[in-house]
């Protein structure tokens, strides 16, 4: 007798040799592993292009139009198999170099444009990270030189680069893409192609959505395809901007089918039986290959000097299928059909070493393996066979190997097509299913990356699998924490939802912490609804295990929230309620920053008093805590609060500070945010270079770190300062280079403050209509968004826009302006906003002159006058005053 395995003898009545025993593998399987399986193909299977011309042509229009600029937008939807991939392939060869093939198929956010990015920049499998960063930035060079944030970003999203911590971080990565391939375009037409779009998560999608739209001007074709399934996962997806060329691809026609199969079978002609057989069903190409394959594999048709010849008489005695694969799988072997049934509890891609694994692991009976002898003997012979059988599996078309595995180090294959890998899958035992999802979690755990944020997502999945509900929802939740500190909401929503749906009832504190993190991450995308949802859930779960810690943080963010909404009843309510319990739980960093949420929301109502008490409360807290941040946070406010109620001196000292901790906490967002604020003082002080010197710096900082909304913000008011020199070239330039950021940053307080001084700009340069428009979009953004400093501003901003055209009787209103002006004052009386009070009297009494009230017009300059003496701030009121009565 001989080992089934390894040939070796054996005792009778003995299957496997000593060595085998000690991995102690199913026989079947390890006889398969040795055997050489009849019906490989060793004729390749790949005609011509058949049966799609019409939307090929389609196709090549839309690679002509982007090729003289237009850009396109083309999406190819069709079943698993219809030729999707083969029609995108017919476009490449004839569209050349500059194109750019990836699969989306990932749990990684923006994989496909990863793997786009690594095609453009020549990143192979063997590049490391330092190599990788200097391959992009070279690239980025070459086509964007001195935008070096560029590079970053896209570094960053190749993951190799350190992760940014910005909440703006995917709006800025967006920002750079469309950039950079906008750029790269200009040196020829591009073809960026993403294959497995339904496959995708939400994020690539809105990606590609974004491209789509922003390269609309470009000579590049964004080209697309995915199965129907991708309108279930995403059922707006091509209803952007950008106008979406959608290509369906259904069965081919009978004609077409038989066709193909001729050409598959080498051009000879196809048996009549056969060709009923085709032309009865309504096939893909896929399904004419897969009877191909059948018919290889079933010996019915066999190679002959280089092509195919059909056995008649073989085909005859068969049946022919019309569950191809279901037929090809009853053909396999039993081992071939173990390993693959293995490989397919991985999922659609799996690796070599998993799949050792599976075939160890169930087999030991010592809980601590066999013994190191027995190991030495064994050595890696079932590496070595297993891979044997997926090399002659790839030959057949079950698997492919890739050329560059997700984890370093590992052989990584997938099915060939989904609907093998799902047919497989189909067939496994659900009870070995679950101890094999089991197996494979802990293979990937042991990995040296296993604790990284895509293989904990992963690892979930096979533990929830598994049926081991709170360890995958403890993965999930890493994996949302890791997305979460990446600033990607998106995903680390669907991540902590998915460990809360994992969790087992009873698991109160796990559900405590990720309604609190689900709800933070709601609040920071502006999705205040879901938000508050989340932390009234929190807050229930905080009641039922009597923890008034807990509670105080659910009230707490629920009080920030209704802040952020323009409530300021509500947010004050529920900021005191937090105080409160946070006082009785002796939690004095949560009382603390309470203290600072309220005396923020007492601000906002223009209840200085009150809010200067609270935050400097608060900052006494800190400071004996010793947070620098968070006193740089304080400090900051106090100064803000101090300028608006005309102490500058204390403003300038409160931002100095902040900006010094700030530098040692090395907070460089913090930093560019304080050299703001002082260059804002210096404004008001009326020393315009010195304003200037200090937001140049500051756009010069927050351009080295990348950071677009601090960008957009010290634009905006360098735009407002050029105005105020009379550089208005300028400051069209600032303003809407600002006004862009804003509106792909989505800050509307940015975007109604640049659409307010654009139409100051119109004003001076004339252009009135244009003017109204502007200031009247500030208005009802401002509106929309519930910030009131804002809506004053772009009253009085109506105002001086309706006063400018008094004269003319076609648009001007003299009711309008006194109405915009009176407004806009009244907001900024109830605020408590001194300075924008006193600029809004004195702009609101000039006019009240203008159109004859003396009176009127001298009580408002007065007042206005005595602001600003009292805030220090030079002003020429008082010669208009004068003027008024007669004096020299």
């Amino acid at each position: 007798m001989r080992c089934v395995s390894c040939g070796q003898p054996v005792p009778e009545g003995v299957e496997l040799c000593a060595t085998c025993t000690t991995e102690r593998i199913p026989a079947a399987t390890l006889a398969s592993l040795a055997a050489d399986v009849m019906g490989d193909a060793p004729v390749e299977l790949r005609p011509r292009f058949i049966g799609r011309e019409a939307q090929l042509q389609t196709l090549v229009e839309a690679w002509e139009r982007a090729r003289g600029g237009e850009g396109g937008f083309v999406a190819i939807i069709g079943d698993p198999g219809t030729g999707k991939t083969r029609l995108m392939g017919e476009l490449v060869r004839r569209a050349g170099e500059r194109c750019f093939v990836a699969s989306a198929a990932g749990s990684l956010p923006y994989v496909g444009f990863v793997r786009l990015l690594r095609a453009r920049f020549g990143i192979g499998a063997g590049d490391d990270i330092d190599a990788a960063r200097a391959k992009i930035a070279a690239g980025v060079a070459a086509v964007l030189p001195g935008r070096a944030e560029v590079a970053e970003l896209i570094a960053q999203l190749c993951q190799v680069a350190e992760p940014l911590s910005d909440q703006h971080v995917e709006a800025r990565t967006f920002i750079a893409l469309k950039r950079f391939f906008g750029a790269d375009a200009a040196g020829g037409p591009m073809v960026l192609v993403l294959d497995d779009l339904d496959q995708a998560g939400a994020e690539t999608v809105n990606l590609v959505h974004y491209l789509a739209a922003g390269l609309a001007a470009a000579p590049v074709l964004l080209l697309c395809a995915g199965r129907p399934a991708l309108y279930d996962g995403h059922p707006a997806f091509g209803d952007g901007e950008a106008s979406l060329t959608r290509i369906d691809l259904g069965p081919l026609s009978p004609a077409d089918a038989e066709a193909l199969l001729g050409a598959i079978l080498g051009g000879g002609d196809v048996p009549a039986r056969l060709s009923l057989h085709v032309r009865a069903l309504a096939q893909s190409p896929l399904h004419l290959f897969e009877l191909t394959r059948f018919l290889v594999e079933a010996r019915a048709v066999v190679p002959a000097d280089g092509t195919w010849r059909i056995d008649d008489a073989r085909l005859g005695a068969i049946p022919l299928p019309g569950d191809v694969t279901a037929e090809r799988l009853a053909l396999m072997p039993a081992g071939e059909r173990d390993i693959l049934e293995k490989a397919s509890v991985c999922g659609e891609t799996f690796w070599l070493d998993a799949v050792v694994a599976l075939l160890r692991a169930p087999s030991q009976t010592d809980p601590d393996g066999p013994p190191l002898g027995d190991i030495a003997t064994a050595g890696d012979r079932t590496r070595a066979e297993v891979s044997q059988v997926l090399g002659r599996l790839a030959g057949r078309e079950w698997v492919v190997r890739l050329g560059e595995s997700s984890i370093p180090g590992e052989t990584e294959y997938r099915f060939a097509y989904p609907h093998l890998w799902e047919a497989v899958a189909g067939g496994v035992d659900e009870r070995a299913r679950r101890a094999w999802h089991r197996v494979v979690a802990q293979w990937l755990e042991l990995r040296p990356e296993g604790r990284q944020e895509e293989e904990q997502e992963e690892i979930g999945r096979h533990l929830e699998q598994a049926g081991d509900r709170d360890a995958a929802a403890a993965c999930y939740r890493r994996a949302g924490d890791a997305a979460r500190a990446r600033f990607m909401n998106e995903k680390a929503i669907r991540l902590y939802a998915r460990a809360l749906a994992c969790l087992r009832e009873g698991s109160l504190a796990a559900r405590i912490h990720l309604w609190h993190d689900l709800g933070s991450v709601f609040e920071l995308k502006g999705d205040f609804e879901e938000a508050l949802g989340a932390f009234e859930r929190m807050l229930r779960l905080t009641w039922v295990v009597s923890s008034r810690s807990k509670a105080a943080v659910a009230l707490s963010k629920m009080g920030r929230v209704w802040r952020k909404k323009g409530d300021l009843r509500l947010a004050l309510e529920y900021l005191g309620r937090a105080h409160d319990l946070f006082e009785k739980a002796s939690d004095q960093r949560g009382f603390a920053g309470a203290l600072d949420d309220i005396g923020q929301v007492l601000y906002l109502a223009g209840r200085y008093d009150e809010a200067e008490a609270k935050i400097r409360q608060a900052l006494r807290l800190r400071e004996q805590a010793g947070e620098k941040r968070s006193i740089a946070q304080s400090l900051s406010t106090l100064g803000s609060l101090a300028k608006d109620r005309g102490r500058l001196s204390e403003a300038e000292a409160c931002h100095r500070n902040a900006l010094e901790l700030r530098r040692e906490a090395r907070d460089r967002a913090g930093a560019i945010t304080s050299q703001h604020h002082l260059a804002s003082i210096s404004l008001e002080k009326g020393d315009l270079a010195a304003a200037r010197r200090g937001w140049e710096e500051a756009l010069a900082d927050a351009e080295r770190i990348g950071a677009l909304p601090l960008q957009a913000l010290v634009l905006a008011k360098l735009g407002e300062v050029a105005l105020s020199q009379g550089k208005t070239e300028e400051a069209r330039r600032r303003l809407e280079e600002a006004s862009t950021l804003a509106r792909e940053l989505d800050d509307r307080r940015l975007l109604s403050e640049s659409a307010r001084s654009l139409g100051l700009l119109e004003l001076e340069l004339g252009n009135a209509p244009r003017a109204r428009e502007l200031c009247a979009k500030a208005l009802e953004i401002a509106e929309m968004a519930g910030l009131r400093d804002q809506v004053g501003r772009a009253l009085l901003a109506l105002g001086e826009v309706h006063a400018a055209t008094l004269f003319d009787e076609a648009k001007g209103d003299a009711g309008l302006a006194e109405d915009y002006f009176r407004r806009g004052v009244e907001i900024f009386r109830q605020l408590g906003n001194h300075t924008e009070l006193a600029r809004g009297l004195e702009r609101f009494g000039r006019h009240k002159l203008e159109r004859g009230d003396t009176p009127g017009g001298r009580g408002l300059l007065e007042e206005a006058q005595s602001l600003f003496a009292k805030l220090g701030v030079k002003a020429e009121v008082g010669k208009v005053i004068r003027e008024i009565e007669g004096a020299p």
